[in-house]
């Protein structure tokens, strides 16, 4: 598994101990063979003023709760799999486009094949989510691990299975709505090789697939690369290779992904930045028409060794955020931090650098990061504590971004990593919790939604729900 080798070591003995025993169950692997799930359960929100509504067969109530003066809570509409395995880890990936989202379930077996994986569509009316489809791979094998990464873009779902064919990778597009959903391509890279895990990470935006694959080599160096497939009149296939104009080996180009209709941003988390080991670097291409072209190398103002910086990214516009989860914040190692970098027109520049108001040691702030227009949200899952992870919103007013929500799973105390995934689309965010245990089924996972319209889950004041 392509993971611990990076920062992981720097960790306490304890912590790093801890850790691998989490890993050994967590991330994908040959370890586990689980029972195949069945449709996730609907879950209706509950009233801010709690006042319980008549509850339908398999519908359950629950609320995330946040700390207020009032002591009320927030509604939320959290999903899993009503039938779903210890092991599942539904909501290791989550996207959402309108009114319609996709969560990844990486480790469901199907059809006997061990970690071959599932990707689930929810669809929203009347302010309830749904779960629509259910989306596997037509030629899926175990320990492929589709629905590791996810990405929407109106009717087109890409879903990455970073473990295919030797690790080589694949990207699967499914395009639908509702409960009609078709697989239109398995895309490959043209220069696929072993272990390149094609599909690492994802992004959708105005008809183009974009895959990373960190581990690609390129003049005969690995470093990365991220993979553009788009429609032809030939089908679907790839129309360019992103990489680095200064790649270095390590680089972990493709990491992360993050695309709007003229921007892409890559992460590259492990880059080097003059004397500074794994700093991390991010990467912005433009498209003139004639195809995407680097503009930018972004990178924090106060960068240190083994920041992890773009570990996640996030655009909207002219707008960029790169998560810095490792990043030290006034002796606090590992706090994290989340950059932010506007395109004024003379090029990318940083604006501002965001912290959790309530930041502390080791709680990997930036771990995940989502922007949409005025709105971002950044995950923080407390990776290496015992918390359950926490989520946070910034809005920008007056050209600056302020914190203003907090938000945290409802489901107690345990080591969930709420906000391992996030995603954000106008007024509807979505988290995922794939550590969540359901029942006594550990690490089954859960996703949260939380939806409405924009003066009300997003106002401040918690409006109450009409």
């Amino acid at each position: 598994m392509y993971v611990s080798h990076r920062t992981e070591s720097l960790r306490s003995f304890a912590a790093a101990a801890a850790l691998a025993a989490l890993l050994a169950v967590a991330m994908p692997s040959a370890a586990l063979a689980l029972s195949a799930p069945s449709l996730p359960a609907i879950v209706h929100p509950a009233h801010a003023d709690y006042a319980l509504v008549s509850a339908l067969p398999g519908v359950e109530l629950s609320t995330a709760l946040r700390d207020r003066a009032d002591s009320s809570a927030w509604p939320a509409q959290r999903v899993v799999i009503d039938s779903g395995a210890a092991g599942d880890f539904f909501g290791w990936s989550v996207g959402v486009d309108g009114h319609t989202a996709v969560v990844g379930a990486y480790d469901v077996t199907v059809g006997g094949n061990e970690q071959q994986g599932v990707a689930y569509i929810f669809t929203e009316s009347d302010g309830i989510w749904t779960e629509t489809a259910e989306l596997t791979a037509a030629d899926g094998h175990a320990f492929d691990i589709f629905g590791s990464a996810v990405a929407i873009s109106r009717s087109m779902v890409a879903i990455g299975a970073y473990q295919s064919s030797g690790s080589r990778g694949a990207v699967y597009v499914f395009t639908g709505s509702g409960s009609h959903w078709t697989q239109k391509a398995k895309v490959t890279a043209d220069d696929a090789a072993a272990n390149d895990c094609l599909g690492w990470s994802v992004a959708a935006s105005n008809g183009n697939v974009f895959a990373g694959a960190p581990f690609a080599v390129v003049d005969g160096v690995q470093v990365g690369a991220v993979y553009v497939f788009a429609a032809t009149a030939s089908g679907w296939g790839q129309v360019q290779k992103l990489t680095a104009s200064d790649a270095g080996t390590g680089d972990f180009f493709g990491a992360s992904v993050a695309a709007d209709p003229d921007t892409v941003v890559v992460g590259a988390d492990s880059a080097q930045i003059g004397a500074n080991v794994t700093q991390g670097a991010a990467y912005v291409f433009d498209n003139s028409g004639a195809g995407w072209s680097e503009v930018a190398k972004l990178t924090s103002d106060d960068g240190a060794a083994f920041d992890n910086f773009a570990r996640s990214v996030g655009v909207s516009g002219s707008t960029v955020f790169a998560g810095a989860p490792y990043a030290t914040v006034d002796d606090n190692a590992f706090e994290g931090a989340v950059y932010v970098f506007e395109n004024t027109g003379a090029g990318w520049l940083q604006s501002q650098k965001l912290l959790a108001g309530d930041g502390a040691a080791n709680n990997d702030f930036g771990w995940s990061v989502a922007v949409s227009g005025d709105n971002a949200i950044v995950g923080a899952t407390n990776f290496y504590d015992t918390d359950q992870g926490q989520v946070y919103r910034f809005a920008k007013s007056g050209g600056e971004w302020t914190q203003v929500e907090e938000l945290v799973s409802g489901d107690g105390p345990a080591i969930d990593f709420f906000g391992w995934s996030v995603a954000l689309s106008g007024s509807t965010a979505l988290v995922g919790e794939p550590f969540a245990p359901v029942g006594d089924h550990t690490y089954q996972g859960a996703a949260w939604f939380y939806e409405g319209p924009a003066d009300v889950i997003f106002a401040d004041g918690f409006d109450a729900l009409p």
